[in-house]
């Protein structure tokens, strides 16, 4: 009884050390890109395609894509605000914002109200465990579990470009500095609509 009650503490004491590892390591995931952008914006520059199936309708030149979930108020709120400025700055007609819940736990519904509570032109996308897993393995989305009502994530804006000859999207940049510097994401996503070389 006493050799149970030791192994039991121990065991306890392993799982917290660990648990205390995770944490750290997914914070040391989230801080990693500010290490390596191209820009004092925070901004990655990518160049890989991308097959979501909830583009295949879509026609806008350039997508905004930020992924959170319906209930997260430290992140995504403020990040959907910001999104709101930069959108008003943008040609709309070849400009789309995505809200991508990425929580299955959420009503089906609520994403696209979610996203439209922002802007009107915003589009909100439900994602089932199947359709997250493949975003996030696309994407290398840090995404954990921390109770039935909650998930901690990264908030990062990823911006793609419609390619004219095969119509798919291409991953461009990655926007990892919060809060978003608005000023530069719009000059980033003008440049891409217009089709100009950025230097």
């Amino acid at each position: 009884m006493i050799y149970k009650t030791i192994m039991g503490k121990k065991m306890k004491t392993v799982f917290g050390y660990l648990l205390i590892c995770f944490a750290l390591l997914f914070m040391a995931i989230i801080a990693l890109p500010q290490f390596y952008s191209n820009s004092s914006s925070g901004r990655i520059n990518k160049d890989v395609a991308l097959n979501f199936d909830f583009l295949e309708e879509e026609k806008a030149s350039v997508v905004m894509l930020f992924f959170g979930y319906v209930g997260c108020g430290d992140i995504c709120v403020p990040a959907m605000n910001e999104l709101s400025n930069i959108y008003e700055e943008l040609d709309k007609s070849k400009t789309k914002v995505y809200f991508v819940n990425i929580f299955d736990e959420t009503n089906k519904d609520l994403p696209t109200k979610y996203a439209k509570a922002y802007h009107a032109g915003f589009k909100g996308i439900y994602l089932d465990k199947i359709g997250i897993k493949k975003v996030s393995q696309k994407l290398t989305l840090a995404i954990v579990k921390i109770s039935q009502q909650e998930i901690s994530h990264t908030g990062h804006l990823y911006i793609l470009k419609k390619d004219k000859l095969s119509t798919k999207y291409y991953l461009k940049y990655i926007y990892t500095t919060r809060p978003f510097d608005e000023k530069s994401i719009v000059k980033d996503v003008n440049i891409l609509t217009e089709n100009k070389v950025q230097g």
